[in-house]
């Protein structure tokens, strides 16, 4: 009984989501109808394999996926009639499995070259499967990680995605507390997190299947609380899937060139792309080797003008402002009580491949003396990045087509703008990026505001020739408006 209110439960956020993803019923028909042999697995067993992200640690397309879980369905044929009315369920196959990303981590054999980032963070001489989540473009990303699962010996899967803690945790607050039957430990929103971290980090060993055990009492437990509750809970956490979906805090890749185009006409492949003649995107990537994410907020300010040129050769100038705050307690871990820490961060801009004049400045961090342990930086126990790279980098100013490692699609080209950069922790931090673009149509201005996937907000206030906008960047926003000279 169990297994089949399970699939019950699956089968109502497949129908929600793919409902509220259209604009009318027939969009809505057409797609689910024709998938639904390959989504619920008639044909074959379909597998999808989530990544289980933890965006207290950000990456590419959202949190360090040190666990993930598999759930494969097969169902026997069923014609129209059959299906709607569930017959289907009595023989539908369903098996649901958690993982230690570590374990086909340690399959590969031979040497990947890592992207230099990664290799400066981390100093390992490879490039491994935990590290894959690089380019913010998810269906290049997702080309990677398919990669790194099949050399470590796990199965490609039909449907690749990524989801969240953040996302979790939304769901935990609406199923409510819960025991694990093998501790008597109750789990709840606020606890969630560091449980899962302690038995990660805390009495771990090379071996130790603790953080594989903790994930499956937790996963199976908050499964059967989704089976006791009532149909209008799992209709709400249909609801919190679908808008994380829509936000593209949950993003999915499907070998299916059917299902795939559905998923990009619908944005929820976590394509990182624009057509507008202007457009702004930051990528962060935490790789201090610590949780800082969770004390880390930004406030990003916005001024584009007209410069002071002709109107014959007329230029728009855009001058962006990123303030950081870490409110981390302290500049290390400190397990089990917190694990944040200073905010390392890998950062990369995203511009149009015609911007011009491109001026960045940020802030300088402060090394170790006697006068301010408390507010500086030196290298942590958990992080390899040194003073050095810190201290002496130069930001790196490329486009897409010049360095392949760094292109997110061959249709999309970016001028990219990547550099090392460093929050304390409880203290503030401030980047400014400066550069023009001419102005092709005189008449018009158009922006987008690209998001990062899996970043849930990032707060942008905007002034654009006079007129203020404010923007929480939940999901990627265009500006469109006319300029007089």
């Amino acid at each position: 009984m169990s297994k089949k209110k399970t699939i019950l439960l699956v089968y109502v956020i497949l129908i929600y989501i793919l409902y509220r993803g259209t604009v009318s019923l027939w969009r809505f028909a057409k797609p689910i109808y024709s998938q639904l042999p390959y989504l619920l697995g008639q044909d074959k067993p379909i597998t999808y394999l989530f990544l289980l992200g933890n965006d207290t640690e950000m990456r590419a397309n959202g949190g360090f996926a040190g666990s993930y879980t598999k759930i494969t369905v097969e169902t026997p044929d069923f014609d129209s009639l059959s299906f709607f009315n569930f017959e289907f369920f009595r023989e539908m196959k369903l098996d649901v499995s958690f993982h230690d990303i570590y374990v086909p981590n340690g399959q590969l054999g031979g040497h990947v070259t890592p992207p230099e980032p990664i290799q400066q963070a981390f100093g390992k001489g490879t490039w491994e499967l935990a590290n894959a989540d690089w380019q913010p473009n998810f269906p290049t990303t997702a080309t990677s990680i398919r990669w790194f699962l099949e050399k470590g010996k796990e199965a490609n899967p039909d449907v690749l995605g990524i989801v969240n803690l953040s996302t979790i945790k939304k769901v935990l607050n609406i199923i409510g507390e819960f025991k694990i039957p093998e501790n008597d430990k109750v789990i709840t929103p606020d606890n969630l997190y560091l449980y899962l971290q302690g038995k990660a980090e805390v009495n771990f060993f090379p071996g130790s299947t603790q953080k594989a055990d903790a994930l499956h009492s937790v996963g199976t437990s908050a499964l059967k609380k989704i089976n006791s509750l009532k149909l209008a809970k799992k209709i709400q956490i249909a609801k919190v899937l679908y808008q994380d979906l829509k936000n593209n805090n949950i993003v999915l890749n499907s070998t299916n060139p059917d299902f795939q185009k559905f998923l990009e006409d619908q944005n929820y492949a976590g394509a990182y792309q624009a057509d507008t003649y202007d457009y702004y995107g930051l990528v962060e990537m935490n790789l201090g080797a610590n949780k800082a994410n969770q004390y880390v907020t930004r406030q990003t300010t916005h001024v584009i003008a007209r410069s002071e040129t002709t109107k014959q050769s007329p230029t728009i100038s855009h001058t962006i402002d990123i303030d950081l705050q870490n409110t981390s307690p302290e500049k290390n871990p400190n397990p089990p009580l917190h694990y944040g820490g200073h905010y390392i961060g890998f950062f990369r801009i995203y511009l149009p491949p015609t911007a011009t004049n491109i001026q960045l400045t940020h802030s300088e961090y402060l090394p170790c003396n006697a006068a301010n342990q408390s507010y500086c930086y030196s290298s942590t126990s958990s992080a390899n990045v040194n003073q050095a790279i810190l201290e002496n980098q130069t930001p790196k100013i490329t486009t897409c087509d010049q360095i392949s490692e760094i292109c997110n699609s061959s249709s999309q080209k970016f001028t990219i703008v990547s550099f090392w950069h460093l929050t304390l922790a409880g203290q503030h931090s401030d980047i400014k990026l400066s550069y023009n673009l001419p102005n092709i149509d005189p008449k018009e201005y158009s922006l987008t505001l690209l998001k990062q996937n899996g970043l849930p907000v990032s707060p942008q206030s905007l002034n654009i020739f006079g007129k203020t906008h404010q923007t929480s960047l939940r999901k990627p926003l265009l500006f469109q408006t006319k300029v007089l000279w």
